[in-house]
């Protein structure tokens, strides 16, 4: 479990390189006041009132040099939001489309204590599902990075981008650690393989970024909060 402080440490920014492409940098905190919060076993848990953006920053998963593709679903106490289309339809909510970074606000503010949590699915190009891993029930398949964190070291398999090059935006080059507002953290899930020592475990198949803010509003007017993880 590790908790996040306030600390007032100008942050550093890269342009995002994404499968080749150059995206538009995504707004990094859209925070305002920082938000108190703990991440416990994949889910993020707040201490104070909240409200909550979900940004996919990409996702990269083949089957034969196919596309396959991915849907999200977040999970915030006990209530499911299909941010991005629904989840259980690999046409209408699949995110792996080499589109730029996509963002949704939920439109509601919580209390303190109500859990985040994240679940990603790959589905068969034939439209079956293939895996489903939870930030929470799966942890051992979706790894979680936050302000100050050792820059992922794992290679994309089968030709396709390291899981670097989806989070390029969020690190700091003199340190080669993690670069975020004290409000974001970033799951990067494997939903390619369970065998989580083998090359085919790139953990990019799905990454997203979660970002807290004092309110819905707030997210929306993108007021930057300058923090860091201590």
């Amino acid at each position: 479990m590790t908790r996040f402080r306030k600390k007032s440490t100008p942050r550093k920014l890269m342009g995002l390189l994404c499968m080749g492409a150059v995206l538009a940098p995504a707004t990094l905190a859209q925070a305002g006041t920082p938000i108190d919060f703990t991440i416990s076993e994949g889910r993020v848990v707040p201490s104070e009132d909240f409200a909550v953006k979900v940004s996919v920053l990409g996702a990269a998963i083949t089957s034969s040099g196919v596309d396959m593709p991915v849907t999200v679903l977040v999970n915030i106490n006990g209530t499911s939001y299909e941010p991005f289309g629904a989840a259980d339809d690999p046409s209408a909510g699949n995110v792996n489309d080499h589109s730029p970074p996509r963002h949704f606000i939920v439109q509601d503010t919580f209390g303190p204590e109500s859990t985040i949590d994240v679940t990603g699915t790959s589905w068969r190009t034939s439209g079956s599902l293939y895996l489903q891993r939870n930030s929470f029930e799966e942890s051992p398949s979706v790894k979680v990075l936050r302000d100050g964190d050792p820059v992922p070291n794992i290679a994309g398999f089968d030709g396709q981008a390291d899981a670097v090059a989806f989070v390029l935006q969020y690190i700091d080059p003199d340190t080669n650690t993690m670069t975020m507002d004290v409000n974001q953290s970033i799951y990067l899930f494997e939903l390619g393989t369970t065998r989580l020592t083998s090359t085919a475990a790139d953990f990019q198949d799905l990454v997203v970024l979660v970002t807290l803010g004092t309110s819905p509003a707030a997210l929306e007017e993108g007021d930057l909060a300058e923090a860091s993880y201590d």
